[in-house]
């Protein structure tokens, strides 16, 4: 797609041309016309197999008597072949435009260089003068250097996008040329099986048996030469097509180098200079009028405002009314606070003198408790006490009647130790 087929003129007021903005389009600016080498490479395949239809010419055999799939695969690497020709000439071509704008880029020192670089843009018909237009644009537009980064990426990307889809149809062509190989190798098997029946068929005619040889080698030939001439076209065109596309990504990379310099021209601080007309002009019409702005502007606040020392005295005599109203108005909300901060102060003293009588009478309750419980304590020691010396008494009574049992028994000494002996065993147990 042409670069100045993509430009629009923008009538002024007085309906002159006044600038030309550029559009990207599709972004297909390095992409060959795709009926252009698809017919042409078509045409240059089958001239190559009309050329050989002589049977003096070494590739007569070969191209003319493999099969019908020999001719498709010359018409598709002929097609190929013209993408990959074309693709690289106007790649060389955007290679070189871009190398000669991008010294000029370089030097570019200030922005005020900016009139002679559009003007040299303009004169190219290259990807690059396209991109660095609209990138200028875009500032004179908007004048801010975000929008500057956002444009360039966009572009980036698309251009990126139209050189994936450029290449895949001539990768289906690259994939489409062995499987025409392989066609012919079934067809080639087919045929040499099929000859098989009249080998057998004249076993014991020489002549006949030579005659199915013949066709049975003729399939086999066809097998292999089909085979053979595909693969060798596919292998051959594979390494181009790949080169083609570094080469397309290298100069794109290029490109954006070249616009990325622009970029930083425009902009080095990455600052917004507003939406004020044309970037490239704001400076230097400021320069111009700025004295006479100020001027005017003075000028102005003298005739239409009036002496600040006049509007003084009616807003202070305004600040003062508004004063004595609020103070009118707040007074009896100020009493009413006044009272129930009173009221809150009396409450807080009767709740202390509430809190000192709780905190005696506890006190009381508390020795009224401690002397209970000590005379709890020593009521229970007296009655333990009582307990035991009724057990004791009860003890000396069973004692003086064992006594008495045994006196009769025997009363020796021993016998009455013993006695008392196990019964304090068992009282104690």
């Amino acid at each position: 797609m042409n670069v100045l087929s993509e430009m629009t003129a923008e009538p002024n007021q007085n309906g002159d041309v006044e600038t030309q903005r550029v559009t990207l389009g599709q972004g297909n600016d390095l992409d060959p016309r795709f009926l252009h080498w698809c017919i042409s490479g078509g045409i240059g395949g089958f001239l190559v197999w009309a050329i050989t239809s002589v049977p003096a010419i070494p590739l007569h055999e070969l191209l003319h008597q493999r099969g019908p799939t020999q001719i498709i695969t010359l018409i598709m690497s002929g097609m190929l072949l013209a993408f990959l020709v074309s693709k690289w000439k106007r790649l060389s071509k955007q290679e070189k435009g871009c190398s000669a704008l991008e010294f000029d880029i370089v030097n570019l020192n200030n922005i005020d260089d900016l009139g002679t670089i559009r003007s040299k843009v303009e004169k190219g018909n290259y990807l690059v003068n396209k991109r660095i237009r609209r990138v200028l644009d875009v500032w004179e537009s908007t004048g801010s250097s975000f929008q500057l980064e956002r444009s360039a990426d966009t572009d980036n990307e698309l251009f990126e996008l139209s050189m994936i889809s450029s290449y895949s149809f001539p990768k289906v062509l690259l994939w489409a040329i062995p499987l025409t190989g392989f066609i012919g190798t079934v067809i080639g098997m087919s045929q040499a099986v099929g000859s098989f029946d009249v080998v057998l068929s004249n076993a014991d005619n020489v002549d006949g048996l030579k005659d199915g040889l013949v066709q049975v080698t003729g399939g086999l030939g066809t097998a292999f030469d089909t085979t053979f001439l595909a693969l060798v076209s596919s292998v051959i065109l594979a390494f181009p097509l790949s080169i083609c596309e570094k080469k397309e990504d290298q100069v794109l990379s290029q490109i954006d180098g070249v616009v990325r310099d622009m970029i930083m021209t425009l902009s080095p601080t990455g600052e917004d200079v507003g939406r004020t007309g044309k970037a490239s002009l704001v400076d230097a019409s400021t320069d111009a009028f700025d004295g006479n702005l100020n001027e005017a502007i003075c000028d102005a606040f003298e005739k239409h405002l009036p002496d600040p020392s006049v509007l003084v005295e009616p807003a202070k005599a305004y600040a003062d009314a508004i004063t004595e109203a609020s103070v009118d108005k707040l007074s009896p909300l100020t009493q009413l606070v006044r009272d129930s901060v009173e009221g809150v102060s009396e409450a807080r003293l009767s709740l202390q003198e509430q809190s000192v009588m709780i905190q005696k009478c506890v006190d009381i309750l508390k020795v009224e408790l401690t002397e209970m419980s000590i005379e709890r304590k020593t009521k229970s020691e007296s009655s333990q006490q009582l307990q035991a010396i009724m057990e004791l008494r009860r003890a000396m009574e069973q004692l003086n009647s064992t006594m008495l049992e045994n006196k009769r028994s025997s009363l020796t000494p021993k016998n009455i130790w013993k006695s008392i002996a196990n019964y304090l065993s068992k009282r104690l147990r």
